[in-house]
């Protein structure tokens, strides 16, 4: 499950539970999901809506640079 603490009990940050749901919801298929190729990746099919729209009910931003900016840095600690 999701929100359980990684196997070596180190809890999951807030943001990459934000993203998991955002991802996972299927009301927001139409502008972010799951990569079609099954490779624990997701796809954001339109950058400006999503932007507008979806990042400020997720976080406390509309800006996508913003977004992946902390996509990187958690990308960092694998």
């Amino acid at each position: 499950m999701v929100r359980r603490s990684i196997e070596d009990g180190i809890p999951i940050p807030p943001f990459l539970l934000k993203c998991y749901d955002m991802v996972d919801d299927p009301s927001t298929e139409a502008l972010i999901s799951w990569s079609p190729n099954n490779d624990n990746s997701f796809v954001i099919w339109d950058e400006n809506v999503f932007a507008a729209q979806l990042l400020p009910k997720y976080f406390k931003t509309n800006t996508l640079a913003s977004f992946v900016r902390q996509l990187n840095i958690y990308a960092g600690l694998r």
